[in-house]
């Protein structure tokens, strides 16, 4: 399966209120000082793809934060991907928003949770629509190992790594080790 990455739009993911990156070629670049989005770019990517950042955590924070540090609360946060599938463009989307509730007798709304959503295509998905899409795509370990030079070593197990060496090189005998 041939896959490519045509572009990224971020709204209110982390500490980028509003990005649209179009890709142009085979290849590209994310380059620029300390501090200025190079991660936030990867992890809003894996986390439309596989719900965690880069660093392979799920309950890591995508809210935008004022200049203060503090969460700007009531904003939808999406991440939408355009993508090539063996020539066949695919449109993916996922947005979180906070869920607030008044609740009887109280004069304001309270912060009881999140949603998040989910669109392949322009056509709203459950969670496991999603996911099974995605696991079609690619396998989560396979992205990994292909994006993040680091991901085998510090991230798998070593029954994982172990598993992943001997399916490359074949189940040896000690006797063919010199």
């Amino acid at each position: 399966m041939e896959i490519k990455i045509l572009g990224l739009k971020l709204q209110n993911f982390k500490g980028i209120k509003t990005l649209n990156l179009p890709i142009c070629g085979e290849s590209f670049d994310v380059y620029g000082d300390n501090g200025t989005g190079k991660t936030t770019i990867f992890d809003a990517f894996t986390w439309l793809m596989f719900g965690k950042d880069s660093l392979n955590r799920k309950d890591f924070s995508i809210k935008t934060l004022d200049k203060d540090g503090n969460v700007i609360s009531g904003l939808e946060h999406s991440v939408e991907g355009f993508l090539m599938i063996d020539n066949k463009e695919v449109c993916l989307k996922k947005t979180y928003t906070e869920t607030w509730t008044k609740k009887r007798g109280e004069a304001d709304k309270v912060m009881t949770g999140h949603t998040i959503d989910y669109w392949i295509n322009e056509i709203p998905s459950k969670a496991g629509e999603y996911e099974k899409f995605i696991s079609e795509i690619i396998d989560e370990n396979i992205f990994k190992l292909i994006t993040n030079p680091l991901f085998f070593n510090t991230q798998m197990k070593w029954q994982d790594r172990r598993k992943l060496l001997l399916d490359i090189v074949g189940n040896i005998s000690d006797d063919s080790v010199y």
